[in-house]
């Protein structure tokens, strides 16, 4: 067991203690009976409820008269035996984390009843469960569901039992041995008249008794007799009330007047707890160790739990007489305590030693360091000499922070203060001050020197100070100040040694100094030895040991080779109360270190490092399934998948570590899957919530660990967020059948809608198409008649165009057979003139030639091409009407379709007017006209 009391040298201090009073838990807690599950959950019989306590939170459970409880007993999570007034019964673990009462027997008080059974104590034997009464005690057999009983010759005391044996005291009788459905005496008990507090088997044949008012008695062998330890004045004095077998053959004891004893099993005083030491009171009515050899005292009206099987203890200031323990030091049995509020000092030695403030005159003490075989103290008001129990002066000046000799010089020592570093020397075995240097003023509370021989001064809020000394170490011949303008410093600047070397580290990382190029450079061991430590504010090392603290937290690593284990759930009580950057580790022996905290002081004993386990699985304590108008508890051992509807989609899912000591804590971590797939970050935790998820799966993983352990088994829950119900599969289906009839209605309203709309718009269309062909054919025909009208002017114009080129051409034709005639005249008057009969030969050849010219018959066709262009169908027209017409007549016919004169037709036929005239004449009678008829109007019709 890591125990304080396996330990070879005892630690000072006590165990952590924690008290529970009515006010904390909001219940009663007249507790007469204590017990724990497998999972580390306590149960509490009081005379209001049956109480329950997992390490965070406290329920209760009732079954109306049933519930005057002054006994309890777990067997299993379906076997929670409790008993008290009238019977008994037990509790069942329902699905949703709750208990559930059975009643194996109970007597209704009726009225004339004047008392009722009680039954103030169960116990099992080889699987039956035994029910004391003061007159009975009742045998429950689970497997048959039967009950027997046991009567009492005369009165029964109290039952008791021990490594797995039952024991009862009847009055006047003796001790006797329950076996099965019977009792077997204890020869020897029957003739001492003894109040028998409890029982406690050493063997076979070997019993302890405790008595309640008579010490301690063995019985060995059928001899029965009274034990000569020490420790029976006290118990006699003080009275026993329980008794119950701790760890390995050592008892606990419990009194009515000086709270508990932890004895070995030769007698010897380990551990004695009571009010002053920190228990609730000292009227302890039972005790009871649990699953981690922890115990948890039942008082009048309150729990004391001491966390007994521990490394650490506890020195508490409870009255405020101490207050803040900033340093102390061990030297030989006295153990030094440096305070906010004096000097102090306590013999170790003495069980009842108390803390003695050794000074009135001096307040804040900073520092206790045994420099060359001084016993050296830095206050407030300056340095001091511890002599024995008192103070000597050595040097006064305001506020001392800490000593450091010269590495090189054993005579020169070096005290940082409030405001500069002073020289101190050993002169005739004492130190003396010599001087403080002028040329540097700052606060010197933390302060070391390099391998270089330069001392260093770490000033958390400015930076790192580099001071360089003379050879004798007297004089500051410089100094540098390295500040937050600097690339590797930043503010909360702390440096430390480690393995002789220097390191500064601050929020930048960890660093050594290179004197060459006069700069930081960054360190890779403390970066590995401290990984994943955030915010580290001091280093204190110790061979293998490596203390460190944060704003948060306090441990250690412990070096194993090239291994680093760290270690700080033993120090979970004391993450609020520690000193922060004032925090000093001081090492009281080979294993023991203390640190001061804002209440005491803490002792931590190293002991050997255990290797790595796995912690147990978080228990999971409720899951509430929240909504704005109620809370539904959700089953938490449930297998299956757990459905939740949508409006209690905020879930609060209660977490327990029930096993795990108060005074320590693991880190828990979770991943809810089909929200992240990402694990959250390692935390302190006792509840997770999760508000407003959306319908869908999910798989909550939880899993826990110490700083130095593997990962638990990870806890699995499985649930499913329902969809709303009006998106439920019964409304989805109606909505789709819903959304089906309104398609089919909407479709059908719609198509005689469109069908009526597309008649109209049919209608309007037609009509508007017949408006538009309407429109089309006027325009059409507007477009047809300007077509014909540009045809008519065309044919006009061409006919105009054709009527004048025929008209220029018979206009030539006229103007040709004029000149020609004119010639004629001309020549023939020449001919007559002329003497020269030679010349008439060829003048007649050239009248002839224009004669031929004259009636040309290519200007007739000339003429005729013409006159067809202009007059298409005058001809056809002309000899379909009048088909005996000659040539010559359709020749004349032609030349007056374009009016020409008598004249001109004359000339253009070569021949007489008279003959055209003539001819004019006989076409007249051929064509039929009547005498009044014009020939040219006629011939125009054509």
């Amino acid at each position: 067991m890591n125990s304080t009391f396996a330990q070879g040298f005892k630690m000072p201090g006590i165990p952590f203690i924690k008290n529970f009073t009515e006010e904390d838990v909001n219940y009663e807690l007249t507790v007469f009976g204590m017990s724990q599950n497998a999972n580390g959950i306590m149960y509490f019989a009081t005379p209001k409820a049956l109480l329950e306590y997992d390490g965070v939170r406290w329920n209760s459970y009732t079954a109306g008269q049933e519930t005057d409880l002054r006994a309890v007993f777990y067997k299993d999570d379906k076997h929670i035996y409790t008993s008290g007034h009238g019977g008994f019964g037990y509790w069942s673990n329902n699905e949703k984390g709750g208990l559930k009462y059975r009643s194996l027997f109970f007597k209704k008080p009726l009225k004339h009843d004047t008392l009722l059974p009680v039954f103030s104590r169960i116990t099992e034997i080889d699987g039956k469960i035994y029910f004391q009464t003061f007159q009975q005690i009742f045998i429950y057999d689970p497997l048959l569901d039967k009950l027997d009983s046991i009567s009492a010759y005369k009165g029964f005391n109290l039952l008791f039992s021990s490594k797995g044996r039952a024991f009862i005291q009847d009055s006047g009788m003796g001790l006797f041995e329950i076996k099965g459905n019977s009792r077997v005496l204890i020869a020897g008990t029957e003739k001492q008249n003894i109040h028998i507090s409890g029982v406690s088997v050493n063997g076979l044949n070997e019993l302890t008794i405790v008595t309640k008012e008579n010490g301690v008695w063995r019985w060995k062998n059928e001899i029965f007799s009274k034990l000569e330890w020490g420790l029976n004045t006290i118990l006699e004095e003080y009275l026993t009330n329980d008794i119950q077998d701790f760890d390995k053959n050592k008892l606990i004891i419990g009194t009515v007047r000086n709270g508990i004893y932890v004895v070995s099993s030769e007698g010897k005083i380990l551990l004695h707890l009571e009010k002053n030491t920190g228990l609730l009171n000292n009227a302890v009515k039972r005790v009871f160790a649990d699953l981690n050899n922890n115990l948890w005292l039942a008082m009048e009206k309150g729990i004391s739990y001491v966390q007994a099987n521990s490394y650490t203890n506890y020195l508490t200031d409870t009255e405020g007489k101490l207050g803040t323990v900033y340093t102390c030091y061990l030297k030989d049995s006295l153990l030094y305590l440096g305070t906010n509020q004096g000097l102090f000092v306590k013999n170790i030695t003495n069980l009842k030693s108390e803390p003695e403030l050794i000074e009135k005159g001096i307040g804040q003490i900073w520092d206790i360091e045994e420099v060359n075989n001084e016993l050296l103290v830095g206050a407030h008001e300056g340095v001091y000499r511890i002599d024995y129990k008192t103070l000597k002066v050595v040097h006064l000046e305001g506020g001392a922070w800490n000593f450091i000799k010269n590495p090189k010089l054993d005579d020169i020592m070096y005290v940082g203060f409030y405001s500069g570093i002073a020289v101190f020397k050993m002169i005739g075995g004492e130190w003396k001050f010599q001087k403080k240097w002028d040329a540097y003023g700052e606060s010197s509370r933390f302060i070391e020197f390099d391998k270089y021989g330069q001392l260093w001064v770490a000033h958390p809020t400015k930076g790192y100070y580099r001071l360089r000394l003379s050879e004798d170490g007297m004089e500051l011949k410089e100094h540098e100040f390295y500040g937050v303008t600097n690339k590797y410093v930043q503010i909360n600047a702390y440096l430390c040694k480690i393995d002789d070397d220097l390191v500064f580290y601050n929020p930048k990382g960890y660093f050594n100094y290179d004197p060459i190029e006069n700069t930081f450079t960054k360190s890779k061991y403390p970066s590995e030895l401290f990984k994943r430590i955030k915010g580290i504010n001091s280093v204190f090392q110790c061979e293998n040991i490596f203390w460190y603290s944060t704003p948060k937290s306090v441990g250690y690593v412990f070096r194993n080779g090239t291994s680093f284990n760290n270690y700080t759930e033993q120090f979970f009580s004391i993450r609020k109360k520690h000193l922060d950057d004032f925090n000093k580790f001081e090492r009281i022996n080979d294993s023991v270190f203390a640190i001061g905290i804002s209440n005491g002081l803490v002792f931590h004993n190293i002991g050997n490092k255990q290797k790595d386990k796995q912690n147990d699985p978080i228990t999971i304590r409720y899951v509430k399934l929240i909504s704005t108008n109620d809370t539904i508890i959700a089953p938490i051992n449930y297998k299956g998948v757990i459905e939740i509807p949508y409006r209690n989609s905020f879930l609060s899912i209660g977490i327990a570590l029930p096993k795990t000591p108060i005074a320590n804590s693991l880190k828990i971590q979770y991943k809810l899957s089909g929200l992240s797939n990402e694990w959250s970050d390692w935390g302190y935790m006792t509840e997770l919530t999760f508000p407003g998820l959306s319908p869908g799966s999910y798989s909550l993983e939880i899993r826990s660990r110490g700083e130095n352990t593997i990962n638990s088994k990870i806890v699995k829950l499985e649930f499913k967020v329902l969809r709303p119900w009006y998106f439920s599969n019964v409304s989805l289906a109606v909505y789709g059948s819903l959304l089906i009839l309104f398609n089919v209605f909407y479709r059908n309203y719609f198509r005689k809608k469109n069908k009526k709309q597309l008649t109209l718009m049919k209608s309007a269309e037609e009509e508007k198409r017949n408006r538009q062909e309407e429109k089309f054919e006027r325009d059409k025909l507007k477009i047809e008649k300007e077509i014909l009208l540009l045809g008519e002017e065309n044919l006009s114009l061409e006919i105009k165009k054709k009527n004048s080129e025929l008209a220029s051409s018979t206009l030539n034709n006229i103007k040709k057979n004029e000149l020609l005639l004119n010639l004629i005249e001309d020549i023939e008057k020449i001919d007559k003139e002329v003497l020269n009969k030679s010349l008439h030969s060829p003048i007649k050849k050239i009248i002839k030639k224009i004669n031929y010219h004259l009636v040309d018959k290519d200007d007739w066709l000339t003429f005729e091409l013409n006159f067809r262009n202009a007059h298409t169908d005058f001809f056809k027209k002309l000899r379909d009407k009048h088909p005996d017409l000659s040539s010559a007549e359709i020749k004349l016919s032609a030349y007056l379709k374009l009016n020409l004169s008598s004249k001109e037709i004359a000339s253009l036929m070569h021949i007489s007017i008279r003959s055209v005239e003539q001819s004019r004449y006989r076409l007249r009678k051929k064509l039929n006209l009547p005498q009044d008829g014009s020939l040219v109007n006629y011939i125009q019709t054509f």
